[in-house]
């Protein structure tokens, strides 16, 4: 949480800042209208820019990642957060996603036991669904064992 507070306060500094540069700007009379507009276009991309860079360069995990289906490289069940954790690729894409899913008892025991004999398993995926709840996204998994079970 104490991260959160702090990229607060930085970006609450760099949005001050701008509107100072703005004040400066606007207390000296243009003679020209266009480039009060232009200093007022340029102050809002500046604004917007330390948001979006934050949202794609920090690593956090996607609450509400695109629909399609990830092989599934690694994952953390945190039942006190209440999420489960899934480092996941898409096929043909070369840089992995780190997702964050609801969590669900049946899923974490299921993961919980492909973690303790992962050798016995082909491949495990994880298929995002376009519907989506206020916690997440909607998933299933999707594990396939390398020998079929006789049950």
């Amino acid at each position: 949480m104490s991260e959160h507070l702090l990229l607060i306060v930085l970006y609450a500094l760099y949005a001050a800042t701008v509107c100072f540069l703005f004040v400066m700007l606007f207390i000296r009379e243009f003679q020209r209208w266009w480039l009060r507009a232009a200093t007022f276009a340029l102050g809002l991309a500046a604004l917007a820019l330390p948001l979006g860079l934050a949202t794609s360069t920090l690593g956090y995990p996607d609450p509400w990642p695109s629909p399609g289906r990830y092989d599934v490289l690694g994952w953390d069940v945190d039942e006190t957060r209440g999420v489960i954790y899934v480092f996941a690729m898409q096929p043909g894409e070369s840089e992995p996603y780190h997702l964050r899913v609801p969590f669900d008892l049946g899923t974490a025991l299921k993961l919980q036991d492909v973690a303790q004999e992962i050798s016995i398993y082909k491949q495990i995926t994880v298929d995002i669904l376009p519907e989506a709840t206020e916690h997440g996204s909607d998933y299933a998994f999707q594990i396939e064992r390398v020998f079929k079970d006789n049950d």
